[in-house]
């Protein structure tokens, strides 16, 4: 009888649990620049890489530090024996001196940087809080907060690195000086009140990441000092606490070392400005894990190729903190008195206001199919229609590997149509002498974070009377009032793409305005059109903003603006996107994303 030949077609298998090695999983932590020389046989790392925090001002209400720019880089592939060289950013300074209000101000955090696989990732120092002209925090990694009562804003946080640190209370006659906390990674500082200085934003841990690095968690910004009232905290992951007053109950510190924690703010009212002192941002780490093991099933044929070839990468790449923008087509509005349409639904995570973030995905390589929702049309003299939904992913399960967002709804009008449900709702229409008609819901079906809001009501009046504006990604659309239409509600500011050319819108969502005999209601922010009359405007393309009402008897009503989908990757991913009326870019830091204004695919690498 002849031998079997099972196997042979692929060479041969080895067991279920085989496992293979090219030397120890490694993790190598940087708290001071050096080299780092990867084991021979690595072929894929993975990096954090953290900058200094931002020093905090010299002042009664200095802000607190923003923190350092923390960058979590997910796969980067690398030769073996490679020598990588790694720069570690110091803190920044307090202010040096109350004396003179610019010399109050403290100092930006130094970046942090390596170099691997031909690639150099820095991730940028946090701003620091500033006093005097300006005392605006500084922008950095994470911005610091602002400082001296006045209202004076925040800085800007480095997109895909940190986030914005938060404006001092503003103009107070009560002459108490509370400064707002820096940014961190995790979280936006918050501002300056009444009793408090502001918190620092939150950090990220990166314990289960990186078990044995020196700390558990980075990112943290500093907490804003205060002159008479109690100081914001910092921000877990290293930032420093505000001081406030009384001083001993509230000392300040600085942000902790090798975290790129922001420093505290300065404050409390000491008997001479020598007393009050300032705080220093913490140092910056880098932090680099070999992934040398692996397991599964492969042929020998397989191996020995792989082996030959120096390639013995297995699995597919899984990549980490995927951020994401879906946002749908909107609501048009409706023709005859015609209520604003509701925005396209909005979800996001990151880059974004703080209470409409969701997580972040992971997403191994590999191609995803992308649906841009288009706007809800306006047949001319009938009633409107919703807009589409956007999606990204089909074929995954919801909230993982899949992200939809509902198309907005129409608006209502005269023939006793009230505003269409969906991500946003539309605004409701209304006849003479007849109840208002209500606007649609927003957050159809529901999502948390809610995807959008609710539309406003119409009024009841002869002749027609105005009618309520769709609903917004931040705020419900207005009611009509008596001679004006409802404005649209407001969408959402979003830097996922930085603002970059040639796509360089930032605020999508927003609902369209109601119609009115008299003057239309007002567009809402993030490419909602304006309602009529006598015609309301069309929504903008690729924002999913709502379309305008038109006026009683038209003549016309505003289509809703089409969706997009953006998704943002660490530095170490390839993208590819088509057709080729989408785009890719890579940003200040190295992250990359792709932007869909158009159906397509999008293949990961």
């Amino acid at each position: 009888m002849p031998r079997s030949k099972s196997g042979s077609a692929n060479g041969g298998v080895l067991g279920v649990s085989n496992k293979t090695s090219f030397g120890k999983n490694k993790i190598t932590s940087k708290t001071s620049s050096g080299d780092i020389t990867l084991q021979s046989g690595t072929r894929v790392i993975q990096a954090l890489v953290v900058a200094g925090g931002g020093g905090g001002s010299r002042t009664c209400g200095g802000g607190g530090g923003g923190a350092g720019g923390v960058q979590c880089i997910a796969a980067i592939n690398v030769s073996g024996s490679e020598t990588v060289p790694t720069t570690v950013g110091g803190g920044g300074s307090g202010g040096p001196t109350w004396d003179s209000p610019s010399a109050g101000s403290g100092s930006n955090g130094t970046n942090s940087s390596f170099v691997a696989g031909g690639t150099t990732y820095t991730s940028c120092g946090g701003g620091a809080s500033r006093f005097g002209s300006p005392s605006a925090g500084a922008p950095g990694g994470s911005g610091g907060g602002g400082s001296n009562r006045g209202g004076n804003a925040g800085g800007c946080g480095v997109c895909g690195q940190g986030n914005n640190g938060a404006a001092d209370i503003g103009p107070n006659p009560s002459n108490s000086d509370n400064g707002g906390g820096g940014g961190g990674k995790g979280g936006a500082g918050t501002a300056g009140s009444t009793g408090t200085g502001g918190d620092g934003g939150a950090g990220i841990s990166i314990s289960s990441t990186y078990p044995g690095a020196p700390v558990t968690a980075v990112g943290g910004g500093g907490g804003g000092g205060s002159q008479f009232c109690a100081s914001g905290d910092g921000g877990t992951g290293g930032g420093g606490n505000g001081r406030g007053h009384p001083s001993p109950s509230n000392p300040g510190s600085d942000g902790t070392a090798n975290t790129g924690g922001g420093a505290g703010g300065s404050g409390g009212s000491g008997p001479s400005p020598s007393t009050v002192p300032s705080f220093s941002g913490g140092s910056g780490i880098v932090v680099v894990k070999e992934l040398n093991k692996a397991s599964g099933v492969w042929s020998m044929q397989s191996q020995f190729q792989a082996r030959k070839n120096g390639t013995w990468v297995l699995t597919p790449v899984t990549y980490t903190g995927v951020n994401f923008m879906v946002v749908a087509g909107g609501g048009s509005g409706s023709y005859n008195a015609g209520g604003g349409g509701g925005a396209g639904g909005y979800r996001a995570a990151g880059y974004g206001p703080s209470p409409l973030r969701a997580t972040a995905l992971s997403l191994e390589e590999g191609e995803y199919t992308v649906t841009i929702g288009a706007g809800g049309a306006q047949p001319g003299t009938a009633n409107g229609s919703n807009g589409s939904n956007s999606i990204f992913g089909v074929g995954g399960s919801e909230g993982t590997t899949m992200i939809t967002a509902t198309g907005g709804g129409r608006g209502g009008q005269d023939d006793n149509y009230a505003g269409g449900d969906g991500g946003s709702g539309g605004g409701g229409g209304a006849r003479p002498g007849s109840p208002a008609l209500q606007g649609g819901s927003g957050n159809t079906p529901p999502f948390s974070p809610p995807q959008g809001n609710d539309g406003g009501d119409g009024v009841a009046a002869t002749p027609r009377g105005p009618q309520g504006g769709g609903g917004g990604a931040t705020a419900a659309g207005q009611a009509g009032q008596p001679s004006v239409g409802g404005a649209g509600g407001a969408g959402a500011p979003n830097l996922i793409n930085c603002g970059a050319t040639p796509f360089s819108i930032t605020t999508f969502a927003g609902g369209g305005g109601g119609g009115s005999c008299s003057t239309g209601g007002a567009a809402g922010t993030g490419g909602g059109g304006a309602g009529g009359g006598p015609s309301g405007g069309n929504g903008t393309a690729n924002t999913g903003g709502g379309g305008g009402g038109a006026r009683d008897g038209g003549p016309s009503a505003g289509n809703g603006g089409s969706g997009v989908v953006a998704i943002r990757f660490p530095a170490c991913a390839t993208l590819a996107v088509a057709p080729g009326t989408n785009l890719t870019a890579a940003h200040p830091g190295g992250e990359k994303v792709a932007v869909f204004t158009v159906s397509g695919t999008l293949t990961v690498s």
